[in-house]
């Protein structure tokens, strides 16, 4: 069956003020519940409800905040099994995760798409006690405590990567934390700054639950794209997306040898297992043999 472009069938109402200050009201005290948002906005359809909590979540910096503690201990957590000196934090959003990772590292370099963010990671900065640094580069900012670094770039994680491997930045670790996918961009990164160990949140299961079959068409890539996945349940979701980064790894570099072998060390469930997202730790190696790489990924 062809897909369907997806698109709104009504005509979009502007929020108004005293509606924004309800939602935030609620969304910092509550957890999203949709029949309940339904009711305190009957005249809103669910898709803009879901549609301004995000754009809430962003401006006022709530994205995953009822889990953010826990977040963060298992952030320190791998730090100290690693010991990473220079880590990529390559979605840092207002930085909660990139602050945890300079308590171990020296230096982390973090980038951050949306040019609203910086004010909230200049203000994670102050409160742990980084000072900024004027260097006069157009592209990264400079925090610095005593002799830790770190360096905050507004704009794509690509572009960000592709600067620190012109520049023969070493990194030892990267962190892909976002809700949403970084499995295509992942072979890339693993090419430009060949890191030792990776942290990735999977902001797929959004997709599988709210059943996006044309997103998950494209992310799983060792699947036949002309065959939808759904339905898929949570523990096979989560076997798919191991096997998804493996592959990823294993296609990184036209040569094996120069490819990467991912493997899965520790994980943790961000919010609930059906309603949250999973983070993962992996360590990164050359892979073996072709024929062991895709035996193990058949048998799996």
């Amino acid at each position: 069956m062809a897909l369907e472009r997806r698109k709104a069938n009504t005509i979009p109402i502007p929020w108004g003020e005293e509606e924004e200050v309800i939602l935030l009201s609620y969304l910092k005290k509550e957890a999203f519940d949709a029949k309940l948002l339904r009711e305190l906005f009957p005249n809103r359809t669910l898709p803009s409800i879901r549609s301004k909590v995000r754009k809430l979540r962003i401006k006022h910096d709530l994205f995953g905040e009822s889990y953010r503690g826990h977040k963060e201990n298992f952030t320190l957590k791998i730090a100290q099994v690693a010991k990473p000196k220079s880590v990529f934090d390559a979605y840092a959003g207002a930085g909660h995760q990139t602050f945890e990772w300079i308590s171990v590292a020296d230096t982390v370099y973090a980038s951050e798409k949306m040019k609203s963010k910086l004010k909230q990671f200049e203000k994670t900065a102050n409160e742990k006690g980084f000072e900024k640094i004027d260097t006069k580069d157009n592209l990264w900012k400079l925090y610095k405590k005593e002799k830790k670094q770190v360096f905050f770039f507004i704009g794509d994680a690509i572009d960000a990567a592709a600067d620190l491997k012109v520049n023969k930045v070493r990194i030892d670790l990267i962190d892909l934390d976002t809700c949403g996918s970084t499995l295509p961009i992942l072979p890339t990164l693993l090419i430009l700054l060949k890191p030792k160990h990776l942290l990735i949140t999977h902001g797929e299961f959004h997709s599988m639950r709210f059943k996006r079959e044309d997103v998950l068409r494209r992310l799983l890539m060792h699947r036949d794209i002309k065959e939808n996945p759904l339905p898929l349940e949570v523990d096979e979701m989560s076997k798919e997306l191991d096997k998804a980064v493996k592959i990823a790894g294993l296609r990184a570099h036209n040569e094996t040898v120069n490819s990467f072998w991912l493997t899965l060390m520790d994980e943790t469930w961000l919010g609930s297992r059906f309603h949250g997202m999973l983070r993962r730790y992996y360590k990164v190696s050359k892979p073996p043999a072709t024929s062991d790489c895709l035996n193990e990924l058949s048998n799996s």
